[in-house]
């Protein structure tokens, strides 16, 4: 078994996983969605990050990776083709329904990783955690988005304020986790359109038609690899000082 099968809980016997949680290791949950990325990148972007970020972290940590959850709450994106997604009442159960079967095995500390940046899908994790933590205060759980950590990225390409969905970013990370799936020839050359900041609309596509939010002008796979290695490095930090200390920092 090579070592990254070795770090996926599907791919672990009933014992091989008792075992893991018997040392306490990390459970690291990837949550992606289904959700329109452009006209250049693939409905399952979101999944694909944080099923690459969950694994290269597991790696300095010796945790584990749970099977992905490919379904988010995906409100702004709605209206494109190909995008499914959960209200806040159905998803939040399932999340806490997870949670609760690896609890009930074991898992002690777990980090829920989020690759759709929609503010619902977040609230909704921490909803569905902060059950479990207020029965099981030994338990630790983190919830984390996928913009976390990358205020740095942004200062340093100049892209502060204009970064979005589906933009120089994210395109760039996929260009590192799967270059294969990212159609560079149809990636809109556009800037972070003006969008409402207080108007409920029916439809939101309306404020940004090709699907993108951001500036896709920095697009490289040398940024790709600068914001998914410091992201990797972050929460690495952050579970060390976890173990460590106690506490994030």
């Amino acid at each position: 078994m090579t070592t990254e099968n070795r770090l996926e809980v599907a791919n672990l016997t009933r014992d091989e996983f008792a075992q893991a949680m018997k040392e306490e290791r990390w459970l690291l949950l990837p949550f992606g969605s289904v959700e329109q990325h452009g006209p250049h990148l693939p409905l399952g972007t979101d999944g694909f990050f944080a099923e690459y970020v969950c694994l290269a972290v597991a790696e300095r940590v010796n945790g584990l990776v749970a099977p992905g959850f490919p379904y988010g709450i995906c409100r702004t994106m709605r209206n494109f083709p190909g995008t499914v997604s959960l209200s806040p009442e159905t998803f939040t159960p399932l999340v806490r329904e997870i949670l609760s079967g690896y609890a009930r095995h074991g898992a002690k500390k777990m980090v829920l990783l989020a690759g759709h940046a929609e503010d619902a899908q977040e609230s909704a994790m921490r909803e569905a955690a902060l059950s479990l933590v207020s029965a099981d205060p030994t338990l630790q759980i983190l919830v984390i988005g996928p913009y976390a950590f990358l205020d740095p990225i942004r200062q340093r390409t100049g892209l502060v304020g204009r970064d979005g969905h589906a933009g120089s970013i994210e395109t760039s990370e996929m260009l590192v986790i799967a270059e294969d799936r990212v159609r560079l020839d149809r990636m809109p050359q556009v800037t972070r359109p003006r969008l409402s900041r207080f108007h409920v609309l029916t439809n939101p596509e309306n404020e940004f038609p090709s699907g993108v939010r951001g500036d896709t002008s920095k697009t490289s796979q040398t940024l790709g690899d600068r914001a998914l290695n410091h992201t990797v490095a972050e929460i690495v930090r952050i579970l060390q000082s976890m173990d460590a200390k106690g506490t994030e920092a």
